[in-house]
């Protein structure tokens, strides 16, 4: 049926999924990360595909799906690397199928993620049969025990079918109270009647989510009463197989070094429950046979390589980096090679081979050690809602999706590969981003114009919507789960203090950190410090002493005059060595 149909024969339907960031951030590297949000996007995709075969593209309202990112010619034209599709859609649909349509969205949402458990435990399973037999009996016993559980309960999939006939004006000045401005007993228009229709789904979902889903998680009991300890990613879940302590660290040793799936692994120590092998697995055992496209082509740099790429990016062999020329030559490589004073330094790493330590050797005398800090940047559209709202109509919100759809695909990807980053997600108005530390603040920088330039460009009416970002700049040593946090965190209090900000955090190794909301247009200041305090070419660093002792000042400081403040930090700045004047002049 077209979209445009009469009102009363349509309604919404409003889709969401959670939960989003524990199944994204239960991650120890980049691959995990990237897996998390692909996955998501990709299942997402699969359930609007009820939708897209019955009413086509264009039923959709948020997102834009006229182009199909997450489409097969789209995914297979490069789009791998930057999954887009958000957690929720809103779409216009015949009120007679909404819900049906609704229930088949759920289905196709949960039946693709139980196929692709499925596969992975099957390959799993095939893989310890042939290379840990011994263990065989025991892993069976833990996947009868607890993988249908664990992978049942995971996801909180919520929709609305919200049939307009339905949804009068009283009816819906009752949910949402008088419109603002608005007079007594005046009728809305068609347009304002759409887009306060679309505000009340939206409050249905929310008072939907507001019931918390309670959880049926029930493992099956074993003979014994024990149960294995928790996994190393969800500690809300028991890891698979043996559960007594010992046993459980032979086997997971033995499947840390036997076990892989075209390249894809366990790492030492890991101990993963069924959500976590799916998450590390999907790619290797069922996204690369749907896309044709072979895991290890698609690589991700660990996150001491992130850290140290500007460094990377001026040691090249044979016209290639040297991190892509030490895989094709020793089918290895390892960002830890380049902090290292050893070239066997750590166990849990492959040793350095001799011809790419010597490289390193060479390149450390030339450039001297990279910087072991890397940052995480994750920004979002302010007020998204609002700005959806701020026009009646249809019109309005669809011109936003465009927008966002241009602004996330065709946008973001190539500034953070400008930068030399790492795009984990782009979608809609949010982006998850690594960099190395010194590029994130010109890379935020340039996403943030590129939001506006799009708003220009496509003539969106209205206010032009505004971003706020969060930056967390930690050693490579840290936890990813605590890196992603700090950004988020970063990112809350930028919120908390106006939004339209960029909050940043420097997680120092020693345990201390520091934090700050800064506007955007200070971010050009800022990097014309960083330009300072860096050695370029040819010129010497400034000396960051005076700042040490300004630091130590700033509880006297606190409330005084800022004339106060300027004095004092041109005194400090004044009795520097002479190159520190001149760089900061």
């Amino acid at each position: 049926m077209d979209p445009q149909a009469p009102h009363s024969e349509q309604a919404f339907l409003l889709f969401s999924v959670g939960p989003v960031q524990p199944f994204i951030a239960a991650a120890r590297t980049l691959r995990d990360l990237w897996t998390g949000s692909f996955l998501l996007s990709w299942m997402i995709r699969k359930a609007m595909e009820p939708i897209l075969e019955r009413l086509g593209p264009e039923a959709f309202v948020f997102p834009d799906m006229t182009k199909d990112p997450m489409g097969d010619g789209n995914l297979r034209a490069g789009g791998l690397r930057s999954p887009c599709l958000p957690n929720r859609f809103l779409a216009e649909v015949p009120a007679e199928d909404a819900e049906y349509l609704g229930w088949k969205c759920e289905r196709a949402f949960l039946a693709e993620w139980r196929r692709i458990a499925d596969e992975v435990k099957a390959a799993l399973t095939e893989e310890i049969k042939n290379k840990a037999p011994d263990f065989l009996d025991e892993w069976k016993e833990s996947v009868e025990r607890f993988w249908e559980a664990q992978i049942n309960s995971f996801f909180d999939v919520r929709w609305v079918a919200l049939p307009w006939e339905q949804c009068s004006p009283a009816v819906i000045e009752k949910v949402l109270g008088p419109k603002e401005g608005g007079r007594k007993g005046e009728s809305p228009s068609a347009e304002e009647l759409w887009t306060e229709r679309v505000q009340l789904a939206a409050t249905v979902l929310a008072a939907q989510k507001a019931i918390r889903k309670v959880t049926v998680y029930q493992p099956r009991w074993s003979g014994e009463g024990i149960f294995p300890g928790k996994c190393s990613l969800l500690g809300t879940y028991e890891h698979l197989g043996p559960a007594h302590l010992e046993r459980a660290a032979e086997f997971w040793d033995v499947f840390s070094r036997a076990i892989s799936i075209k390249g894809t692994r366990v790492r030492p120590g890991e101990r993963l429950c069924a959500i976590s092998l799916v998450k590390r697995f999907a790619w290797a055992v069922y996204l690369s046979e749907r896309l044709g496209e072979d895991p290890r082509k698609q690589r991700f740099e660990d996150t001491p390589s992130v850290a140290g790429a500007d460094w990377l990016a001026n040691v090249t062999v044979e016209g290639e980096v040297l991190s892509r020329w030490a895989r094709k030559q020793f089918g290895t490589w390892s960002g830890h090679w380049m902090y290292w004073r050893e070239p066997d330094a750590d166990s849990e790493e492959d040793p350095c081979p001799a011809e790419v330590w010597q490289i390193i050797k060479d390149q450390q005398k030339r450039q001297g050690r990279p910087t072991p800090y890397y940052a995480v940047l994750v920004m979002d559209g302010d007020h998204m809602g609002a700005r959806l709202r701020e026009r009646p109509g249809r019109d309005h919100p669809r011109g936003i999706s465009r927008a966002l759809s241009e602004f996330s695909v065709n946008r973001v990807p190539a500034i953070v590969e400008d930068h030399l980053g790492t795009l984990i997600y782009s979608g809609g108005d949010d982006v998850l981003a690594l960099l190395p530390s010194r590029h994130v603040l010109k890379c935020a920088r340039e996403i943030n114009e590129a939001f506006h330039q799009i708003w220009r460009e496509m003539k969106i009416p209205g206010s032009e919507a505004t971003m706020t970002a969060g930056i967390a700049v930690v050693h490579y040593r840290e936890d990813l789960r605590f890196a992603l946090e700090e950004a988020r965190q970063a990112n809350k209090r930028a919120k908390d203090s106006g939004r339209n900000l960029v909050g940043l955090t420097l997680c120092r190794r020693s345990g201390t950190h520091s934090w700050v909301s800064i506007p955007w247009e200070f971010l050009d200041v800022m990097n014309e410090w960083m330009e300072a305090f860096t050695i370029g070419k040819g010129k010497p660093a400034a000396s960051d002493r005076w700042a040490y002792h300004l630091y130590q000042e700033l509880p006297t400081l606190e409330g005084l005059p800022v004339e106060i403040f300027r004095a004092e930090l041109k005194r400090q700045v004044d009795r520097s060595e002479k190159v520190t004047k001149e760089r900061l002049s």
